[in-house]
Order: C-alpha cells, then structure tokens, then sequence
C-alpha cells in the first residue's frame, strides 16, 4: 500500500495563528505552495480537521483555500475563466446488502471532464469532443478541471480517497503495447487517447454509455467495455444491461484475480486485465495512492490527470465537493493549460 507523500500534505496551523493579516498571507502562501504539487504529485491533502476547529469555520477556511488555490493556479497561466463551483453535499451511497461502498476510478463528472488532447498537441481535436454525454449524469454540466473534497462528516467505515495517475497508466499501457511515443510521449500519448476517445463517441449508438469507461480510454474495441461504465463496486447489473451486455453476465460471476466482491468490481477486474495486462488487485497494488481524510480535512486533486476513488467508505460520511471549474473547456488559455498538465505542469503567467 502506498500513501500521500509528505510533500501532498499540507498543515494549516499559520491560518488561525498569529494576526488577521498574518492569517490572509498564510492562506496565499498555502495555496501557491500547493499548486506545483497537485499538478506533480496530483492531489493535495490540507491538514484543516487537525486544527480542531468546529465544522463552520472548517468549512469557511476550506472555501477560503479553494478560492486562493484558484486566484494562484491562474497567476501561473491557468484559464482565467475558471471558477470555482461549490456543489451540494453528497452523502455516501451504500448499495443494499453491505456495509460500506468502494467506488472504482473515475474522473469527476465524467460526462463532460475527462482527460482529451490539447490542440496543441493534436490539432485536428475538436473541442466537442470533450463532451461524452448531455443526459443522465448526476452532477452540474460544468467541466471539472480540478476537484476539491470537503469532509464535514468521515462516517462509520474508512474514510479514504484513493488516487491513480492517469498520465502514468496511460505511459504504461504504451510501454505495454509497444506503441511507438516518438521524442514527444506527453503528445503522442494525447493523441492516442484522444483516438480512443473519438471512437467511443462514434459508436456511442451502438454501446449506449453517456460515459467513456476506463476500457474505452485505453482503446478496447469490445462493445461491452463501451457500454458499462462502472462507479460503485459493489453494484450489481441491471436487467437492461444484461440484456444489452450478456457477454458481461457469466463475467460477472468470478473475476480474473478471484477476490473482488461486487458483480460491478468482478467486471472492473476484467476489464482493467484486457486494458492493462493487470488484474484490479495488480493494478492497485501498482498505482493505487490511499489519501486517509479526518473530519474537516480538504483534499484537493487535478480531476482530469488523476483517477480518484473510495475504500470502503460508510454510509454517514458526507462530501462537499468545491471544484474548480469551466463551462466552456475551449480556447487558448485552456489549451495551454491542458498541454502543460500533460506534462504535470503549468503554462507559467499569462
């Protein structure tokens, strides 16, 4: 098991020590500190439940943080346009018969936030492409570029986000592959995702998914791996999908590594063995990043570069997500971030 490195966790004593202009500069200070390492590392763990503060004025200095993290990703060249959107608190969904849930890797809002190619790497993308599917999805239609988590409420099982890098699954299966990356991998690598992802959306009739899967990312062509997307582990098929997917039924069953708990995990566990040449248990084992958050912690990730998840998480523990935001992920300001976070930094100021 691998955890948050030391350098992705942040204390936040100097904001509430020490004078009210001393605590305003803290809070600058903090947020451009951490803006290199969510881009390097991924993600970044603020240390605010350590504090002991009550859950207001957590959660006031969190919303402070996120909006500091904003103004300083900007200054290093982030769009201007990007905002920050706090979304409604989502508790956590537990499917019947468990006691706790684990949600598989996902991109944040993946219907509209999902890794593409910038033009400048891949000048023939269209930025349309960028988004999967207009219907069915459960969060705003914003496209989330970063994705923040405040903890108000751990609850009853673990309180753990797990994190995957993206770019570094994504190198892994070229290597895998054999594919030929050429002297520019970041580019040559967005443009066979972007490849990927062009196909799923031509055959978004056949499949049906408003979501790219993980599978469809990395370029399978099975129409199963198109069509089931899988969020909650422990979620079970529902009878149109086994209609749809009967291939996906007896797959169901057993997985590659034998331990998964969950038809929706077991599935996952194929898929991720057709994709990568690991089953989900390997795969975790290479990528996976636990990031254990206290009451009132606030973690904050970049949505489209990483994969997120959660262990095992009860049903009392409640989310408030504070993301940073585009409604249009378009133009030359995003497509100089997005080419440098390719290349796990930023543009530089504009």
């Amino acid at each position: 098991m691998k955890f948050t490195p030391t350098e992705a966790q942040f204390d936040c004593t100097s904001l509430v020590f020490g004078p009210q202009d001393r605590r305003e500069q803290a809070l600058d200070d903090l947020a451009a500190a951490s803006v290199g390492v969510i881009h390097r590392v991924g993600f970044a763990v603020f240390r605010i439940g350590r504090l002991r503060l009550g859950v207001e004025e957590s959660r006031r200095l969190s919303t402070a943080l996120a909006g500091r993290i904003r103004a300083a990703l900007i200054a290093r060249g982030a769009p201007a346009k990007m905002r920050l959107e706090i979304d409604r608190s989502q508790q956590t969904y537990v499917p019947e018969g468990f006691s706790t849930r684990t949600l598989l890797p996902h991109h944040d809002g993946q219907h509209c936030s999902y890794l593409t190619p910038s033009l400048q790497d891949a000048p023939d993308w269209d930025p349309a492409w960028r988004e999967f599917g207009s219907s069915g999805y459960t969060t705003t239609p914003a496209h989330k570029m970063y994705q923040g988590i405040f903890l108000p409420d751990v609850g009853e099982g673990l309180s753990v986000t797990t994190y995957y890098d993206w770019l570094g699954v994504i190198d892994d299966v070229l290597d895998r592959r054999g594919i030929e990356a050429g002297d520019d991998r970041p580019a040559a690598a967005a443009r066979w995702i972007g490849a990927n992802l062009r196909r799923g959306l031509e055959r978004q009739p056949e499949h049906g998914c408003a979501y790219p899967s993980f599978g469809a990312m990395l370029g399978l062509e099975e129409p199963l791996w198109h069509g089931l997307s899988f969020h909650h582990g422990e979620a079970v098929l529902t009878k149109e999908e086994r209609v749809r997917h009967p291939a996906a039924v007896p797959l169901a069953q057993r997985c590659a590594c034998g331990d998964c708990e969950g038809e929706a995990a077991r599935l996952f566990c194929h898929q991720v063995l057709m994709a990568t040449g690991l089953t989900w248990a390997q795969f975790r084992r290479r990528w996976e990043v636990l990031a254990p958050g206290e009451h009132c912690d606030l973690l904050f990730g970049h949505n489209l570069t990483m994969l997120h998840g959660g262990l095992a998480g009860g049903p009392g523990r409640i989310i408030e997500p504070l993301c940073l935001v585009m409604d249009t992920p378009a133009g030359p300001e995003y497509e100089r971030w997005l080419a440098a976070s390719w290349r796990r930094t930023l543009p530089g100021a504009h």
